[in-house]
């Protein structure tokens, strides 16, 4: 039920709007008067104390001369009395306050909780601030005798803390000593805030009465107006309901009411080939082979869905099957129909295409996420003194493909059949002669635990048949072969990653990439960890990257000298999702000024055809414009060190933001000793410079939380939907928090969860918090490959939005667990960080 415009009008001007202006006039006085009149009193209240205390002391000191003058002390009993007499004063809450005492040199007198001070020359003596605090003391002292002064000073006696300081200090000249004691401008602030609290509740209390006064209104107005405007007001509003509707559906679709057409979304204008107006200028006879009468006798209760097979007359007269699925509604008490148009052809192949690929992946995918552990076979072996028929008979017996050469208990060898067939068979060698003789060594072997996709990968790079396995041990334990697993691999990622390998042009890698979705989807669905499902990512898009820079130079001539492609950001990281842009830069090998300038021209059409080709593959174009085909990231590698070290050491908090992504760097293709030596070069630089890990720590810090005052998430995106949550924003202080301490540990590697694990190892992160961090990512990343995939199936464009009422309460209450957990990052970085500049 809404008011008429005017009625609106008149009630807001007469009572919403002089309500809302109190209420802010209110708000205002309390800012603008009230707090800074107290905070004033508070201030020289305290400015008054400290001057006060500072007399006291300065009268004492007095007192103690005095004796001297009187010859019941000498001087130096004197002054050590009064050192000791005000060195042992406390006051305050905390009974923490404290004196301290220097002189005009200046030189520390006595301070009592910064006893590593006593007797030192201050004269260079700076805050953390850069102010030399004793020296303006002085300074004080001798233009007027007393003042003060104000400066950045450890917390009472706890050193880790500093913190800003005001001061009074006072001359008693005939000792040459200044006396100084000071207030924490965090107790005042705490009084503040205090005060400010108070305020604001009751402010919220009247805001309360008046918003209620206002509903109550409201309400009664509403009343009033709700006979008259009933029925005018449920038919619009549900016209605009069953109009938004079809403008929100992804399918073609058309509203009729009275038999004729009043709206058709762009899906449908597109499918018949004409403009809106002219679909509305249309009848449904005009459009679809079907009769509309004959619609009608088919659809006669509302709520319930009829299915039709036609096909549609389009604009330039030709013909497409199509599905119609046709809905009855009531806009108030009017009759109207929902028509939803899908093209029969595309949606018979989609579904096809969707549902066998399913199939395929579900079989074969469940076992390329396992460990190969599950499928190596036993270990075969012979001694080295053993003849080849000797082995072959071994083989033969045990009816297997491989045979181990063992020499003193240990494997050294490995014989194939197809080292029996090329060796012996077509060299005609002696049978009864050494397998030493044909054996390969030494033997290639892999980790039990790696995946099956990746000792499919190990079998294509090393063109070899069969992988020696180890087990936690380092023993070989077992053997696994390229043909025993040659079935399962049809639709794995080592596939598609072969694939890639032998694609000649960019359109036939961009045929194997539309299979992705569906294969992240059932990774989901069988419940494949977070990262397994991101290396698999990674080994997909390096694979690309790596085909399309050899493509390249087979284009553009080979390289003018070494060079190293990096990714950065997210696929530095090894943590891509389906919405992730491209992120890289080329770092080249030192060469002489004469000869870069013309090597960075090489390198940047390089880098410009790979950023093109990645583009038209789905791999969007930076929008910070952090890629190869930009001069700014394609430099020598003393380029790029001078880069880091300007970051790092000359760091200021907005360069520092913008480059934080270049700090998570890996090989893509290329020299991997370039990478090595520039990861190396920002291990040794920034070790020890508290300025520069306190600019990456402060975005964490000043991440603002998405659940609000009421304990509710709400939308955190550039469009204010409140509604709508960016997922990329919430793993931002997590992998921003897990990068820092790496880069401080000098942690080599680039992924989250392994440095998290590193981490965890040499207890800079604590088993509890290891935990929290490790589960809240993971289902992060999770939740935002569930939302990409589905949104790739639907053909959409991919995103990191999660729409808020789409989530289970379950859900809800686990992401509110996880954001509020984020305080605990923060806590850390604050406590670890903060106060080391």
């Amino acid at each position: 039920m809404h008011l008429s415009p005017k009625d609106l009008r008149r009630f807001f001007s007469g009572i919403v709007i002089p309500s809302i202006l109190a209420i802010i006039l209110f708000i205002a006085s309390m800012y603008i008067f009230i707090i800074p009149s107290f905070e004033n009193n508070i201030m020289n209240k305290k400015r008054e104390m400290i001057r006060e205390l500072v007399n006291t002391t300065w009268n004492l000191v007095e007192d103690f001369n005095q004796d001297y003058k009187e010859g019941l002390l000498s001087l130096e009993e004197a002054q050590q009395h009064a050192m000791n007499k005000i060195e042992s004063i406390r006051y305050g809450d905390e009974n923490k306050d404290y004196f301290w005492i220097i002189d005009l040199y200046p030189r520390m007198i006595m301070h009592p909780y910064r006893i590593d001070l006593n007797g030192t020359e201050l004269t260079n003596y700076k805050d953390q601030a850069g102010k030399a605090l004793f020296v303006v003391a002085v300074d004080t002292v001798q233009k007027s005798g007393e003042g003060f002064i104000d400066y950045m000073w450890q917390w009472k006696d706890d050193s880790t803390k500093i913190v800003p300081k005001l001061s009074y200090v006072k001359l008693y000249k005939e000792w040459n000593w200044i006396i100084g004691t000071g207030i924490y401008i965090e107790d005042v602030k705490e009084e503040i805030s205090s005060l400010e609290n108070r305020l604001l509740k009751i402010a919220f209390i009247i805001i309360g009465i008046i918003s209620i006064i206002i509903l109550y209104i409201i309400k009664q107005s509403l009343d009033i107006e709700r006979r008259r405007k009933d029925i005018q007001d449920k038919l619009k509003a549900s016209r605009r309901k069953y109009q938004s509707l079809v403008e929100a559906s992804i399918d073609g679709t058309l509203l009729v009411v009275d038999d004729k057409i009043i709206f058709s979304n762009i899906t449908f204008n597109n499918m018949y080939g004409s403009s809106a107006s002219y679909v509305l200028l249309q009848k449904f006879d005009d459009i679809f082979e079907i009769k509309w009468n004959n619609v009608l006798l088919k659809v006669k209760e509302a709520g319930k869905s009829v299915s039709i097979d036609t096909r549609i007359k389009t604009a330039n007269k030709t013909y497409r099957d199509v599905v119609l699925s046709i809905s009855k509604a009531f806009f108030g008490k009017q009759a109207g129909y929902i028509i939803i148009v899908k093209d029969l052809n595309q949606v018979k192949l989609v579904e096809k295409e969707t549902e066998q690929l399913s199939n395929e992946v579900q079989t074969s995918l469940l076992l390329m996420n396992q460990p190969i552990q599950h499928f190596s076979k036993e270990i075969i072996s012979c001694e080295i003194n053993s003849s080849i028929a000797n082995a072959v008979q071994i083989m033969t017996r045990k009816n297997s493909d491989v045979i181990f050469v063992s020499q003193d208990s240990n494997l050294i060898g490995i014989i194939t059949d197809h080292d029996l067939k090329t060796r012996v068979l077509a060299t005609q060698r002696d049978i009864s002669s050494s397998v030493s003789n044909i054996m390969t060594a030494p033997i290639i072997a892999v980790n039990e635990n790696i995946l099956l996709y990746e000792a499919i990968l190990q079998f294509n790079n090393r063109k070899i048949s069969h992988l020696a396995v180890t087990n936690s041990e380092g023993k070989i334990s077992g053997v696994i072969s390229n043909y025993d697993i040659f079935e399962m691999q049809r639709n794995s990622i080592s596939f598609l990653v072969r694939e890639v390998e032998h694609a000649e042009t960019v359109h036939q890698i961009e045929k194997i990439t539309q299979r992705l979705p569906v294969l992240i989807k059932a990774l989901i669905d069988s419940g494949a960890r977070t990262q397994n499902i991101t290396r698999i990512i990674t080994s997909l898009t390096d694979a690309i990257t790596k085909r399309l820079i050899a493509l390249a130079i087979e284009k553009i001539g080979n390289p003018p000298s070494g060079f190293a492609f990096i990714a950065v950001g997210s696929e530095g990281r090894m943590e891509q999702t389906l919405a992730t842009d491209q992120d890289n830069a080329i770092i080249i090998e030192n060469v002489h000024q004469e000869n870069l300038d013309v090597f960075k021209r090489y390198f940047l059409e390089l880098g410009s055809r790979i950023s093109d080709s990645l583009n038209d593959l789905g791999f969007k174009y930076c929008n910070g414009k952090v890629m190869a085909s930009n001069p700014r990231w394609v430099l020598s590698l003393d380029e790029w060190k001078k880069q880091f070290h300007t970051w790092i050491v000359n760091s200021d908090p907005k360069s520092i933001m913008e480059a934080g992504i270049f700090f998570d760097f890996r090989c893509i293709y290329g020299s991997q000793e370039l990478t090595k030596e520039l990861q190396n070069y920002i291990f040794q630089i920034s070790a020890n410079k508290a300025a520069f890990f306190q600019h990456l720590a402060n975005p964490i810090i000043k991440y603002k939380s998405a659940i609000n005052l009421f304990g509710n998430i709400v939308g955190d995106t550039k469009e204010d939907n409140q509604n709508v949550l960016d997922i990329k924003k919430i793993i931002f202080p997590i992998t921003s928090f897990i990068r820092i301490y790496a880069i401080r540990n000098k942690i080599e590697e680039t992924n989250s969860l392994l440095r998290l694990e590193k981490l965890n190892s040499i207890n800079q992160v604590k088993k509890n918090l290891y935990n929290e961090i490790n589960v809240s990512y993971n289902y992060l990343m999770l939740m935002r490959f569930r939302f990409q995939t589905n949104q790739l199936l639907k053909k959409k464009d991919p995103d990191n939005l999660v729409n808020i009422d789409e989530l289970t309460d379950i859900e809800k209450t686990t992401l509110k667990k996880i954001i509020s957990e984020i305080s605990n990052l923060q806590t850390q970085l604050n406590f670890d960080f903060k106060g080391n500049l």
